[in-house]
């Protein structure tokens, strides 16, 4: 009874996560923060739909989808329209770059102005430049606006060589004042396509240090994994002086690369 209970709310593409997730006790590091995150028991199944409609939404418009599929006028070319990889590798990337934009705005609130991976020059590639930018842009008086930048590796065993990456990447990138250039013209310069023009000047405005708009840079490590680490971070806790603003996060999930290949492949209904 309390399971059925707890699903009794609507789970849709915009709080699946929280129905998901929940937070685990963690490693007790010292110089960063840890935050583990655990399936609830159950909840696979019941976010399968929702989840299988994110990643489908990550990768394609869909007016875009359905106004091509009607014009060609057969429902077969659907899976040559579909701009969801077909490269096991590539699938997991984005399936994590994915989850941890949709942990950073169904959870935290972040906006995530630009679906990055609709734009790869080919769908069994990853466009290049940050894996996740996020941004809180309508904070409380007296509070900082915020950029988040996260750095996301999934793997099917846990390897510490993939966390020195992640970090290694995050430590050599960035001054601690903004992201990399190139990553954010190139969010920028969608949201001018899409006519997104006031998200763009928001942008263009948080990181003109000139105007006196001072915000927060936050760093996120997002580790996937088919099996539950012991000590996920310890090469980050064995730094002497890690980068400021550092959350370190993991997640185990079991069978990983069959849920990956069934969201990757599940049929999508268009309504």
């Amino acid at each position: 009874m309390p399971a059925k209970k707890r699903y009794q709310e609507k789970i849709t593409t915009d709080n699946f996560i929280i129905h998901w997730f929940t937070n685990g006790p963690g490693n007790n590091y010292k110089k960063f923060r840890h935050l583990e995150l655990i399936e609830k028991n159950g909840a696979r199944e019941v976010i399968l739909e929702p989840l299988t409609a994110i990643i489908f939404i990550h990768h394609n418009d869909p007016e875009e989808f359905k106004q091509n599929l009607q014009y060609l006028g057969y429902p077969e070319v659907a899976r040559e329209l579909d701009r969801r990889p077909r490269d096991e590798n590539i699938r997991k990337g984005n399936f994590g770059e994915i989850l941890a934009s949709e942990y950073l705005r169904q959870k935290e609130g972040y906006l995530i102005p630009v679906y990055r991976l609709r734009y790869s020059q080919h769908s069994d590639a990853s466009p290049p430049g940050d894996d996740v930018l996020a941004f809180k842009l309508d904070q409380q008086k007296g509070s900082k606006k915020e950029i988040c930048i996260a750095e996301v590796k999934v793997r099917n065993r846990f390897s510490s060589e993939a966390v020195k990456e992640a970090y290694e990447k995050i430590d050599k990138s960035y001054s601690g004042l903004r992201p990399r250039p190139k990553s954010l013209l190139f969010v920028i310069s969608i949201l001018r396509k899409e006519k997104k023009d006031d998200i763009a000047e928001k942008l263009l405005n948080l990181l003109n240090r000139a105007r006196g708009n001072p915000f927060n840079v936050r760093y996120i490590i997002f580790l996937i994994t088919g099996n539950k680490p012991r000590n996920p971070f310890g090469a980050i806790e064995s730094i002497e002086k890690p980068i400021r603003n550092l959350t370190a996060m993991n997640l185990t999930l079991n069978s990983l690369t069959e849920l990956v290949n069934t969201v990757f492949e599940r049929r999508i209904n268009l309504k």
